[in-house]
């Protein structure tokens, strides 16, 4: 785990959240850490979900491009065209597009092909014809060049990193490399909103597997915070129901509704 970085800095970028807080995640589709952050940010999108608001934006730097071309053969197969062509369709679709090609190479360390892209796109409920034609557009290509001057402007150079803004436009950014302990997101943004926060309480278990289609269960231990045994007794029995399953994989444990 990398050290804690605040860094404070103007930007020139014209930023209008909607929300309390704009949270700038910069992340790397291959990047171990980057997909551990996620988690906390999911829990951070449960928690704190009246007074933040999260943007997902692919680091497009050298090396990472560089790998996106040598993984793939045309632009059908390359992520970083996927993510932004997933993208036109609205940041919640792209997020969801991300986390079902997540789950279907996480565990199994496929190569990414055509086939598990067009299967992620159906599962976030992509329009498939659009999105086949935006991935070999020039809008997909612009898109990146956005995301490279948005890092450029807030100084981002690695990844996972995270930029905090609150609504005050003129105050400075917090910026986050690395990935850190839970408790350092929530205190940027208890300071940042300077009032009190009421968290919101995460869905029911079995919801939360319905939602995100498999899970590891060391995410339910960071999402639920409960004790070990109070988890693996819960899971039980939504496994005994027959709503859930287990999968195992590389000597990790995923869990995933019953099919």
């Amino acid at each position: 785990m990398k050290p804690l970085q605040l860094v404070e800095y103007q930007t020139n970028l014209p930023l209008q959240p909607v929300k309390k807080i704009e949270i700038y995640s910069f992340f790397d589709p291959f990047c171990k850490d980057s997909w551990e952050l996620k988690t906390l940010l999911r829990k951070l999108q449960i928690e704190y979900n009246p007074y933040i608001e999260i943007k997902h934006i692919l680091l497009p730097t050298l090396r990472i491009l560089t790998k996106c071309q040598a993984q793939s053969t045309t632009e059908d197969d390359n992520i970083a065209l996927a993510y932004k062509a997933a993208e036109l369709q609205g940041r919640k679709k792209a997020a969801m597009f991300l986390r079902f090609l997540q789950n279907e190479t996480m565990t199994k360390n496929d190569i990414i092909t055509r086939d598990l892209l067009m299967q992620s796109a159906q599962k976030a409920n992509l329009d498939l014809d659009t999105y086949t034609d935006d991935i070999r557009s020039t809008h997909v290509t612009n898109s990146l060049k956005v995301d490279q001057h948005i890092a450029r402007e807030m100084e981002v150079n690695m990844s996972p990193t995270l930029v905090f803004f609150n609504e005050n436009y003129e105050d400075d950014g917090l910026k986050v490399e690395g990935v850190q302990p839970y408790a350092i997101y929530t205190y940027i943004i208890n300071e940042l909103i300077e009032m009190g926060i009421e968290k919101e309480l995460p869905p029911t278990l079995a919801d939360y597997l319905t939602q995100h289609e498999m899970v590891s269960e060391s995410e339910l231990e960071i999402i639920y915070e409960w004790p070990v045994k109070i988890l693996d007794r819960e899971l039980k029995k939504l496994k005994l129901k027959g709503e859930i399953e287990e999968v195992t994989y590389n000597d990790a444990k995923y869990w995933r509704k019953k099919k």
